[in-house]
């Protein structure tokens, strides 16, 4: 680890110098204050960061534009967010938040707020303005454009589908200019409650093991301990310019928290229930590095099976990123009870360069992911075999492209558990051959008839609720739930 040591010291006696290179720089720290070999290491590693934040802050606006994106301190973030993470990151006080650019709008300010202004007012978004009249006639400031764009937009919220799509349509990218170094990739992390040193990266193991080891208990969280990581998870993403369902419509009280072996802790986390999807839960997660955001994704859990994906910020690929995807898989498959984790092509090279380039297929194919396809499973076996017999092998574009052609399995059982859209096309049969394709006939006599055997009495249930028992249901129904008892277990659920 001296070499470590000596690239801290050389690189702490060079002058900062805007541009890509301090980008790069920052990102090799990320790695090493994740992965510090003593306190001694991280303590140094920390005076870099603030050396970093007081050079930046030292420096001009326009030159700071230079690393727009980088998640760099007091550097911009510029992005198309959606309605519900923009409102958020207004109303963080640490970030001005401004229009940027409007960029091919399919949506018009009339359509939006001839829903949500005061009445006495519609008439005005019948009048065939531009959005900039119609600012101008609401007397609404250029500078508070934006703000009440969200505000009239959260008025559709019971609406959540409508106001996301009338709310991109409006084809505007917005500006995040912080206003101190917290927000940036090196100070958004949380407190971990033991550091983990290293004195070496584990690359080696046995898989299968680390999938059985019994999880520890989640951590008990108060309000305070939730809120902080729902905000550190969508920072993490907005530092990159990104967002995923699950971190913008996270449910703050599905947080489960878990302190893991090696530094790692990983937060699972579902959505409001106006977001949930109707068969799958889809369930995200950010994994921890010693604190530091290491990977997210998310689980489309259905059963005992999961579609799963996961994505390691950039500065971590080439550590433990094995042991960190098993330890993902060991959440999923005990919290959830999985047995059955399926991968989709993108993330081993389909219209991703970056995963051919890499040979993203076989970090799956060595924990145990197989090609669904007989024909392409073969031909992995066939290349891993040279692979391993013939030193410096390496397979071929042609040959990755082609595994990209099928999905990849883990299955640690001795099923294919079904999935949600063989549920669908079950439950379109019935209303197609049964019912004439007329739906709502079809679901008022499902939920009459599962009403009826369970014995509850609707007119106690809220719109949301019924709304859920029509999907519960229609489950019963396709997957063959006939045991009165069983259908009222369906319902308590």
């Amino acid at each position: 680890m001296q070499w470590k040591q000596a690239f801290l010291e050389t690189a702490s006696n060079n002058d900062l110098v805007l541009g890509r290179n301090l980008k790069e720089y920052v990102s090799v720290l990320l790695f090493m204050a994740a992965h510090p070999a003593h306190n001694t290491e991280l303590e140094f590693i920390k005076k870099e960061f603030k050396r970093v934040a007081v050079f930046l802050k030292k420096s001009t606006p326009q030159s700071r534009n230079q690393l727009l994106n980088s998640g760099l301190p007091y550097t911009p973030i510029v992005s198309q967010f959606s309605h519900d993470m923009t409102e958020w990151l207004m109303k963080q006080s640490w970030l001005v938040t401004t229009i940027d650019e409007v960029l091919t709008p399919t949506t018009s300010y009339n359509q939006i707020l001839k829903h949500t202004l005061p009445a006495i007012e519609t008439a005005e978004t019948t009048a065939g303005y531009s959005n900039k009249t119609l600012m101008e006639t609401l007397g609404v400031k250029a500078k508070d454009e934006l703000k009440m764009l969200i505000e009239q937009s959260s008025k559709l919220s019971h609406m959540p589908l409508l106001k996301d799509q009338l709310y991109s349509g409006l084809g505007i990218y917005t500006r995040h200019v912080p206003k101190d170094g917290a927000f940036s990739l090196q100070a958004n992390l949380i407190a971990p409650q033991a550091l983990y040193y290293h004195d070496h990266i584990l690359r080696k193991f046995d898989h299968l093991t680390l999938l059985n080891s019994t999880l520890p208990s989640p951590e008990s969280l108060n309000q305070t301990q939730r809120n902080n990581l729902n905000r550190v998870i969508k920072t993490s993403l907005v530092l990159l310019a990104r967002e995923t369902d699950t971190a913008t419509y996270m449910d703050e009280s599905s947080i489960r928290y878990y302190q893991l072996e090696r530094g790692i802790s990983i937060a699972i986390y579902g959505m409001t229930a106006d977001r949930q999807l109707p068969l799958e839960s889809y369930i995200g997660y950010t994994l921890f590095k010693n604190g530091y955001p290491a990977a997210y994704g998310g689980g489309w859990v259905f059963g005992k099976r999961a579609n799963f994906g996961i994505n390691i910020f950039e500065w971590f690929r080439g550590g433990e990123s094995g042991y960190m995807m098993c330890q993902l898989l060991r959440i999923y498959r005990q919290v959830f009870d999985v047995d059955y984790f399926e991968v989709e092509p993108y993330q081993y090279g389909l219209d991703n360069p970056e995963g051919i380039a890499s040979g993203a297929f076989w970090f799956y194919y060595r924990f145990g992911f197989r090609p669904l396809d007989a024909t392409l499973r073969k031909l992995a076996d066939t290349e891993f075999k040279k692979i391993s017999v013939q030193q410096n092998y390496r397979s071929s574009e042609k040959v990755l492209l082609r595994f990209t052609e099928s999905n990849i399995a883990l299955n640690l059982s001795h099923k294919i558990p079904l999935t949600a859209y063989e549920v669908t096309l079950k439950a379109r049969n019935v209303f197609n051959r049964q019912h004439g394709g007329n739906r709502v006939e079809a679901t008022k006599k499902i939920v009459n008839a599962f009403i009826k055997d369970t014995g509850a009495n609707i007119q106690y249930f809220n719109q949301d609720e019924i709304a859920v028992m029509e999907q519960i249901a229609m489950l019963a129904l396709v997957l063959k739930v006939n045991c009165a008892k069983n259908k009222q277990l369906l319902l308590s659920l």
